[in-house]
């Protein structure tokens, strides 16, 4: 009979061991894992930035349980194809030549940054309307920065000046919202970041949105510049 006792508490102290052993790991990886987030893949500080570190660990360890995460597989996470690229309204305003001058915001996202920078590019490689950055905000016509608005259901949206005697844009500020495109919950590729990028200074050239398969698609940002999109903007700025 002692054996059996001295048998049973030494499997509760394994277990109980054990199972300390495993919370303690757990946390400490965590804690370690947050911490290489925050300093080497957070674009915020504070407390800010530790929540989106915390949040990208969670999201991570997620995806072991299945291609949406943990999150999505017990039907918690919100479904990023829900979600609008913006609510733009088109008011058929252009440019008086297909170019335009920009200031991209230093101090938002490196993710944003470089998004930018590749929409841009995108763009001037069509031929079909160029994209100047300059260094002095006064100067832009265009201001590429950021906004965090969880109350609205688009990733990104595009703001216009408009002279409504002439029709032509006079300034145009295009906010990516980093509340959805940064957000691991919903699962935002860097490659559906600068499609609705591009989609956004599309809004900035003067285009509106189109159902077909273009990166002026309202919804989903699943689109990259398509030949319809050029042939867009040139007939936009045909004289």
């Amino acid at each position: 009979m002692k054996t059996i006792f001295r048998w049973l508490r030494w499997t509760l102290r394994m277990t109980w061991s054990l199972f300390w052993g495993f919370f303690w790991t757990i946390g400490i990886s965590f804690l370690i894992l947050v911490g290489i987030f925050y300093f080497t893949d957070s674009s915020a500080s504070g407390a800010s930035g530790l929540g989106h570190a915390a949040q990208k660990v969670v999201y991570q360890a997620g995806n072991l349980f299945g291609d949406q995460g943990f999150a999505a597989r017990f039907g918690m996470a919100p479904n990023s194809q829900s979600n609008q690229t913006d609510n733009h309204e088109h008011n058929g305003a252009r440019w008086d030549q297909p170019e335009a001058t920009v200031y991209l915001d230093p101090n938002i996202s490196q993710t944003f940054i470089k998004a930018y920078r590749d929409a841009i590019e995108a763009w001037n490689q069509t031929g079909a309307f160029t994209f100047k950055l300059v260094t002095n905000e006064k100067e832009a016509n265009v201001v590429l920065t950021e906004m965090d608005n969880a109350s609205v259901s688009a990733a990104g949206e595009t703001a216009s000046q408009t002279n409504l005697l002439t029709n032509r844009f006079t300034h145009i500020t295009v906010r990516l919202n980093r509340h959805y495109l940064l957000n691991y919950v919903y699962n935002y590729s860097y490659e559906r970041i600068v499609n609705t990028a591009e989609h956004e200074l599309g809004h900035a050239i003067g285009l509106d949105h189109n159902d077909g398969e273009s990166v002026m698609q309202p919804a989903g940002s699943f689109y990259s510049i398509q030949d319809m999109d050029v042939e867009a903007v040139r007939q936009l700025y045909k004289e």
